[in-house]
């Protein structure tokens, strides 16, 4: 495992900036990243285990990760899958109180760990960075308050449908084909059912034009999905004021 410090901010240039990292200026970036250090995991490794102290907020750089709790009968719950750009830890850490969650890598990553001490530190130097954190952990809880409403309410054809839709916005709406991110297994647990009702629930979109071919979505037409837009989806789709789209909630 390689451990470097940073020396230059990350290049994101060529990829959407982390939302931690919006609205920074270059000084402020420059001092968080060379008070933080970047790290390889390979797949499989956990990053903390429930009962830890946190002592850092993690940002992926490349590669994936899975925040997780394992109950009294050692089942396994999946509460994230972060891509690139995403974080966690940042809630942990201001709580103070040891990890409620394990962090696991789902691929080999690259990881900036950004030290307890130098995130609190920051927040005091920089309103930015602290309003971003604010915003991070408020996108959080709404995700969660998402994720038990579509546990307790919604069918096992809505959680999917509801799922897809979210990465197909946010892979861009241009493209009919767009990629599942993660193991089929994986996206199953987080939308808490049985990699067999996810295997039916797939059969039963084929009907509505959506199919999966390995880890590939294909759609008969861009407004396939539709039927699972709500407004906060809407929010985020740059053509819920086209008159095809004629299921969009803010219409």
């Amino acid at each position: 495992m390689n451990v470097n410090k940073m020396q230059l901010p990350v290049n994101f240039n060529e990829q959407k900036k982390p939302q931690l990292f919006e609205g920074l200026s270059e000084n402020s970036l420059q001092a968080l990243l060379q008070r933080s250090v970047m790290q390889d995991y390979e797949s499989g490794r956990i990053l903390v285990q429930q009962g830890d102290n946190p002592e850092c907020i993690f940002l992926v750089l490349d590669g994936s990760l899975k925040t997780s709790r394992i109950n009294e009968d050692g089942g396994e719950a999946i509460i994230r899958m972060l891509e690139a750009g995403d974080t966690c830890m940042e809630a942990v850490l201001f709580m103070g109180i040891p990890s409620p969650i394990n962090v696991q890598a789902m691929s080999a990553a690259k990881i900036l760990k950004i030290p307890d001490s130098v995130v609190k530190k920051h927040v005091l130097e920089d309103p930015a960075f602290a309003v971003n954190l604010l915003r991070i952990v408020s996108r959080h809880y709404k995700n969660a308050m998402h994720q038990i409403e579509a546990m307790n309410i919604k069918s096992p054809l809505q959680r999917v449908g509801y799922y897809f839709l979210l990465k197909h916005i946010e892979q861009g709406h241009e493209n009919l084909d767009f990629k599942l991110p993660f193991k089929k297994q994986v996206v199953a647990n987080y939308l808490g059912m049985t990699p067999e009702t996810f295997s039916r629930t797939l059969k039963q979109m084929k009907d509505m034009g959506i199919k999966v071919e390995e880890d590939t979505i294909r759609m008969r037409d861009s407004f396939a999905l539709c039927h699972f837009c709500d407004s906060d989806t809407a929010s985020l789709c740059s053509r819920h004021d086209q008159p095809e789209c004629e299921k969009c909630p803010l219409h």
